[in-house]
């Protein structure tokens, strides 16, 4: 309503200019700076009497040109004196709307502000109408504009934080570097908040309500252990750290990352700092600050560099003072959606999408506890085809898993002592082609899924397993029907994580034939493999990896297809070795063989493909 009536007096001030002389009147005041004769053009050449004019008759003198302008309206009448009223007008809006946002957002009171910018600038209009002297209007629309706008100014200025504060030194510096940064200049300025200076991170509260969050929010930024939380956030993201581990002692706070699956020693910190900063993050999360015993979890916001993290907390008192691990789950993360964005091979992708296209039989998908089960699984749903069949998904209701697009959830409720055998009767008289339940948790719900696969449907599952035959094992320990998952198993597919060598450090070497030999490679085939920097090697720390010399992960897989001889051995003798003689002769290809394969393209190394392997 506002701006409408802030047009409406632009509108006004525009109308009422009207054309800049009539006519006539013109024609007049050109007559009598020629000696005082006017002529009318229709009396041709008609004479005009001569001798005195009655005043009365023709307006004359000084009163009557007085009256005359009167008559002609306000007192500017070209377009060139309005260009200064419009800016006027047009500044004002700008500023009445300023005043009204800063009034409520600061609780100055916008219902008396409001009528004190408007109703002054008003009056100076209608006086700027009606005044015939230009000057004087003008002039007493500029009062009507600085006077209240100066007024609300200073009213401002008292009332916010000194970074809030308008037309300071510092704002006028901050504003200019504003509109230079717009043609791509850039120029130095300060004119933050305590919080908002250090690392460039946005900290957000959860955890409660929104009044209560950003209650804690307010408070947290008052605290310094603020800059040191968002200093600790951004070495994180540098470091592509998906963990910290703070180690509370008497002396000090020591720290752990874990970098690409590896934990590698951080820099130590005083325990005063360590504390004001463990306040801020419990404050961010809605715990309790004076609890330093008991176990506490909960998880606050990040934003650094355009990228949004969560960041799950957890603090619990230990023998040696307190234990705190902070966890950043975004970024990275959530870019692998494709096969190849797990780094699959060609012929492992090829075959794992036509398993993934039957109509019917058991797939189990395995990895070692947190290693990627859980995105391999949705990736391998994202990448088959779920428009032509009915997918449906069992799922514990307090531990869901990602939403994916037609996939309809299903959920029990584990507390309530309900398992998939509950809801199953009724979902399976929707007809669904594809089940997808990631946790057989009992004999009854696998011997309800399993007579649906001998019904011609598919049943995906996963179990945390460190390869490709133990998944199978991991299956029957869950004391499932054992007779039925050998005869309708289709196949596994099971991942481990490995390391990629730094492309920026990396440095290639001759191998020996004898290292050749050992690796299985042929003597020629590989000219060369590539390893980490030794110290000296390095003439500065390498901007890519920060000197760890790896960075980011690939996945090795490990894919067994079921054949007459595996669900023999499943059936009849289910050991390790058996089933991992027996997956071989399937054709499957071990995690060994794939390391080695990444080892010779150049993709890890040798000393990180042992640690890998290890127990494989």
């Amino acid at each position: 309503m506002q701006r409408l009536i802030w047009l409406w007096l632009l509108a006004l001030v525009v109308s009422v200019a009207g054309p800049a002389v009539p006519v006539s009147l013109a024609q007049e005041d050109a007559a009598q700076a020629d000696g005082g004769e006017a002529q009318d053009p229709a009396d041709g050449d008609e004479e005009v009497p001569a001798g005195p004019v009655d005043p009365a008759q023709d307006g004359g003198g000084v009163w009557g040109k007085a009256e005359m302008n009167a008559k002609r309206g306000p007192a500017f009448l070209s377009w060139l004196k309005l260009i200064p009223v419009i800016l006027l007008v047009l500044l004002w809006i700008v500023t009445a709307d300023w005043v009204n946002r800063s009034s409520q957002m600061h609780g100055l009171g916008y219902g008396k502000w409001n009528p004190i910018i408007f109703f002054p600038f008003l009056l100076g209009i209608m006086v700027l109408v009606l005044v015939p002297y230009y000057i004087a209007g003008i002039s007493v629309l500029t009062l009507t504009y600085f006077v209240p706008f100066i007024a609300y100014t200073v009213v401002h200025n008292k009332s916010v934080e000194p970074h809030e504060k308008v037309f300071t030194s510092d704002w006028f510096r901050y504003t200019m570097a504003e509109m230079l940064s717009k043609v791509g200049i850039k120029m130095e300025v300060e004119r933050k908040a305590d919080y908002e200076k250090g690392a460039p991170v946005d900290l957000t509260a959860y955890g409660g309500d929104e009044q209560t969050n950003q209650g804690n929010l307010i408070t947290a930024r008052q605290s310094p252990g603020y800059l040191l939380v968002k200093e600790l956030i951004a070495d994180m993201a540098t470091r592509r750290s998906e963990r910290m581990v703070l180690d509370y002692l008497q002396s000090g706070v020591n720290v752990k990352h874990l970098v690409d699956g590896v934990w590698h020693n951080g820099e130590s910190r005083d325990r005063e700092s360590g504390d004001v900063m463990l306040a801020v993050m419990k404050q961010l999360a809605n715990l309790d600050i004076t609890e330093r015993r008991k176990k506490q979890t909960g998880q606050f916001g990040a934003k650094f560099e355009g990228v949004q993290y969560i960041c799950p907390f957890i603090s619990q008192g230990v023998k040696t003072g307190e234990r705190v691990l902070l966890e950043m789950r975004g970024g990275s993360q959530a870019k692998l959606l494709t096969y190849d964005d797990l780094g699959m091979r060609e012929k492992i992708k090829n075959q794992w999408s036509e398993l993934m296209a039957l109509d019917e039989g058991i797939l189990v998908i395995s990895a070692p506890p947190e290693g990627g089960l859980t995105t391999l699984t949705d990736v391998s749903i994202l990448e088959t085809d779920r428009l032509m069949r009915d997918f449906v998904a069992i799922e514990e209701v307090h531990h869901p898993e990602r939403d994916m697009e037609n996939v309809v959830l299903n959920t029990y409720d584990a507390k309530s002592g309900q398992t998939p055998a509950t809801i199953l009767p009724a979902l399976i008289r929707t007809y669904p082609n594809v089940y997808i339940v990631r946790d057989l948790v009992d004999r009854e719900s696998a011997k309800l899924l399993f007579g649906e696969v001998e019904e011609n449907h598919l049943l995906i599952t996963t179990v945390p397993a460190m390869e490709a035959a133990e998944a199978l094992l991991r299956i029957l320990q869950k004391k499932v029907p054992q007779k039925e998952f050998a005869e309708n198993f289709t196949a596994v597919l099971c991942t481990r994580l490995i390391r990629k060598l730094c492309s920026e450090c990396k440095v290639a070497f001759e191998p020996s034939p004898d290292m050749l030999k050992k690796l299985g490679l042929p003597p020629g085939k590989v000219q060369q493999l590539y390893r980490t920097p030794k110290p000296e090697e390095l003439e500065k720390p390498c901007p890519n990896c920060n000197n760890v010399g790896y960075v980011g992960r690939t996945g090795l897989f490990e894919l067994l297809v079921a054949d007459d001889k595996v669900r023999e051995v499943l059936l009849k003798q289910p050991k390790l070795e058996l089933l991992r003689k027996a997956g071989r002769l399937a054709g499957m290809r071990t995690f060994q063989e794939e390391a080695i394969l990444l080892v010779a393209k150049g993709v890890t190394s040798i000393p990180e493909a042992q640690r890998v392997l290890k127990g494989a």
